[in-house]
């Protein structure tokens, strides 16, 4: 009983170590020998044709078994009963076992984090906090349709993926620093990746990893608490865009004129239904004033301009002058109901308003 019990546990282990390529040529090998069998056995009706075989084959080894194909001969059927359906039913249950295997695990692997992906174009946001969910809401909205979201986390996060439902990917490793993190997620080939870490420090590090890792396409966007620490980032790393924390700055406006704060909080609320958007011009047949894109904006889809980036320009002017000429990759920011599209823009700037 006990040596039974030890071939049955190493016929288990060996089954579950053993690799597609191996199944698939066992697999090979027994259709081939059934095939002999039953053509030495004289079932000219099971081995007609390919298709008449394989049929018969899965109908056995699944154990359907219909009827409408069945061995005539002595030898035919003392093949199928002592090598047909033992040894089938075995390869068919190992198959399905593998695969069901695979399926379970690659599930177990992307909630818990541990998952690889090969991906392009996506969106990648670092870190874990308790605004990482409303972050991850405000990304999604804002995302291309399909357009795959990452979220790449340290040890302090949850051990599952919170944002399954969401179609959220999700990454983690012990730490932040370490680059297999940003490897299993394709960080290198996304176009946008989010910093929001809980320390400046350690948003530092990151992002100075991550320029050197992305694309030179891709925009990283990071936050920091501390303004000090944000100059030191924008001289290292000056790809990066740095956002700093407003929260000093909001307690003045609020303090000296009263209602500041929350015009700050509804500009970037995702909310509300003014938001603020940007649109690189595309499609200008000549060159627009701000004045004449303003009073389009305006007219034709109650948007308002307060800003625009001319060109190369690392910062936008805010309540840029009237007369300045806007020309095709200049980018305007705007409050709208929505984004507009490049195409959109153009169609809106182009059209002749009527009074």
């Amino acid at each position: 009983m006990y040596v039974l019990k030890r071939l049955g546990a190493v016929l288990i282990r060996g089954i579950a170590d053993m690799g597609w390529g191996v199944l698939g040529l066992l697999l090979l090998g027994y259709l081939l020998l059934a095939w002999i069998g039953l053509t030495l056995a004289g079932e000219t009706a099971l081995v007609a044709s390919p298709t008449a075989f394989l049929y018969y084959m899965i109908v056995t080894t699944s154990t359907v078994g219909y009827g409408d194909y069945s061995p005539v001969t002595r030898g035919g059927q003392l093949m199928v009963v002592f090598f047909i359906i033992p040894v089938g039913i075995g390869l068919f249950a190992t198959l399905l076992g593998k695969a069901s295997a695979s399926v379970i695990s690659q599930f177990t692997r992307r909630l818990n984090g541990e998952q690889t992906i090969v991906q392009k174009d996506h969106i990648v946001i670092v870190g874990y906090n308790a605004y990482t969910a409303s972050l991850v809401d405000q990304v999604r909205e804002e995302s291309r349709p399909g357009q795959v979201v990452a979220l790449c986390v340290g040890g302090g996060a949850p051990s599952r993926n919170p944002f399954l439902e969401q179609g959220v990917e999700y990454f983690r490793a012990a730490s932040l620093s370490d680059e297999s993190l940003y490897e299993r997620a394709a960080v290198k080939d996304a176009s946008l990746v989010v910093v929001d870490v809980e320390d400046d420090s350690e948003t530092n590090l990151v992002c100075m990893h991550l320029s050197a890792l992305v694309d030179a396409d891709c925009r990283i966007t990071a936050y920091v608490k501390n303004q000090m620490v944000g100059r030191l980032l924008e001289t290292h790393c000056p790809t990066v865009n740095v956002i700093p924390s407003l929260h000093q700055q909001m307690l003045v406006k609020a303090a000296v004129d009263p209602g500041s704060e929350e015009v700050m909080r509804l500009l970037v609320d995702a909310d509300q239904a003014q938001t603020q958007y940007s649109t690189r011009l595309a499609g200008l047949p000549e060159p627009l004033s701000v004045a004449r894109v303003t009073s389009r904006l305006r007219a034709r889809c109650r948007a308002s301009l307060i800003a625009i980036r001319q060109g190369d320009a690392l910062y936008p002017v805010l309540n840029p002058d009237d007369d300045v000429l806007l020309a095709a990759g200049d980018e305007v920011f705007y409050i709208a109901g929505r984004r507009l599209s490049p195409e959109e823009m153009a169609e809106h700037l182009t059209a002749e308003v009527i009074d």
